[in-house]
């Protein structure tokens, strides 16, 4: 799994969009069919408009088909339909699982 924290150095939302699409390529690249992406929980300075921007292009992408799913952080848990459809939920580390950190998103390539 290829993780990448988009939230530390302080990212305009088109930085982090930008990095968001460079993160997917390397991560097809390097034929890894999942992608963490941390965005930060939402509730500091502009963290709050990149993730809603990145939950957005997320939508985009599994409407167009660029990528397969996305899920919150927050919602793996074995009793959620979301994560029981999410594909590759089973490459998600367990200890990530355990965590359920809002600030994460993993992607389904």
């Amino acid at each position: 799994m290829y993780k990448v924290d988009i939230h530390s150095n302080r990212e305009t939302v088109k930085d982090a969009l930008y990095q968001l699409d460079v993160a997917i390529k390397i991560a097809r690249r390097d034929k890894d069919k999942l992608l963490c992406i941390i965005t930060g929980y939402g509730s500091h300075n502009t963290s709050h408009k990149i993730k809603i921007a990145i939950e957005e292009k997320l939508e985009e992408y599994v409407n167009n088909k660029f990528i397969k799913s996305w899920i919150r952080g927050n919602e793996l848990d074995i009793f959620n339909k979301k994560y029981q459809e999410f594909p590759n939920n089973h490459k998600i580390p367990n200890e990530d699982k355990n965590v359920r950190n809002p600030g994460a998103i993993y992607i389904s390539l």
